[in-house]
């Protein structure tokens, strides 16, 4: 069952940044191990997406499934594309063939718009992928297909400082024309929870709780950056593929490496998105990919907001950022 209540916020401005009335949904988050308040722990949605929920919490999950879960600007595509690849045996001459978003499929993206949309009904195609299915959300564990949880199927999960986060979220939804405000109007709402898929905190904090689930994998995008590498290695075993040669390794590495991963037009979704008519010309899905961008782009105050911010909530659980992301 979905909860669902208006956005104590909600305002006229707020709808003309968003270009969509924006409210707050919940579930009981039956089957999810970890205990934990799910009823109140209410999620930004657009409002459609209340009348296409039960698509997602009633998809049928395959024991073969793979999702990987991220808030977004988090590292998911480079995920995807790590994780379809050492689930289909290295074959990068199907990667060369189709695109990332036909063989490892977004599946919540229709249901925020709505069925009838020219991205078609991404649950239906996330169905019908074959198996072993590789299929991304950004949805918090409580709206995710509640099988995951019954059926207890791998997931992926990786988390970003959310300094970066912010900032590459705002360029993102701002450069392709889904957000009408600045950037400073942008970091308001996120940290007031008024962003799509917000608040970020009980997204990261309460998978990063479930991180010695057997089901579950975590990393997070300063460890990719820091020791691929490694990454790759204990996500291989973590999905149960033989172990990969140093000359297989050695072409996945640079296969994933950032400047390869921009340059490849069937893992950037750059020139799909600016096809859909919004962005300017100078949009870019993949910008600098970098760790700690916000140092040199974000104002001294908003980096001081920022880390009070995450001090008040993860203050409350006796944990500090190192906790989650280490000394990356």
């Amino acid at each position: 069952m979905l909860y669902t209540k208006p956005l104590p916020s909600a305002t006229d401005e707020l709808f003309e940044r968003s270009k969509r009335m924006v409210i707050h949904v919940s579930t009981n988050g039956k089957f999810i191990p970890l205990k934990w308040n799910w009823p109140e722990t209410w999620i930004s949605v657009p409002a459609v997406f209340k009348d296409n929920f039960s698509s997602i919490y009633d998809f049928e999950v395959r024991n073969d499934d793979v999702f990987i879960v991220t808030f977004p600007k988090s590292g998911t595509t480079w995920l995807q594309e790590a994780s379809w690849l050492l689930l289909n045996k290295l074959d990068y001459e199907e990667a060369k063939r189709r695109h990332l978003l036909e063989r490892s499929v977004f599946m919540d993206i229709s249901t925020l718009y709505g069925e009838k949309t020219n991205k078609g009904d991404s649950v239906a195609k996330a169905a019908e992928l074959k198996s072993p299915r590789c299929i991304k959300s950004h949805l918090p564990a409580h709206l995710l297909p509640r099988q995951i949880w019954q059926k207890k199927v791998k997931l992926i999960y990786c988390a970003r400082n959310p300094k970066d986060v912010v900032l590459s979220y705002g360029h993102f939804l701002r450069g392709k024309g889904a957000y009408n405000g600045s950037m400073e109007e942008f970091i308001d709402d996120f940290l007031n929870a008024e962003t799509l898929y917000s608040p970020y905190w009980i997204h990261v904090y309460t998978m990063w709780q479930m991180r010695a689930e057997p089901n579950i994998f975590f990393t997070t995008y300063e460890e990719m950056k820091q020791n691929l590498r490694g990454v790759v290695e204990r996500l291989n075993e973590f999905l149960e593929q033989p172990p990969l040669s140093e000359a297989q390794m050695e072409k996945l590495l640079n296969h994933l490496s950032f400047e390869s991963m921009k340059a490849n037009q069937q893992v950037n979704p750059t020139e799909v998105i600016k096809k859909s008519g919004r962005p300017g010309a100078d949009f870019q899905f993949m910008r600098r990919g970098i760790v700690g961008s916000y140092k040199d782009e974000l104002s001294v105050r908003n980096k001081q907001r920022i880390n009070e911010w995450s001090e008040q909530y993860l203050n409350k659980f006796n944990i500090k950022m190192s906790d989650i992301f280490s000394d990356f």
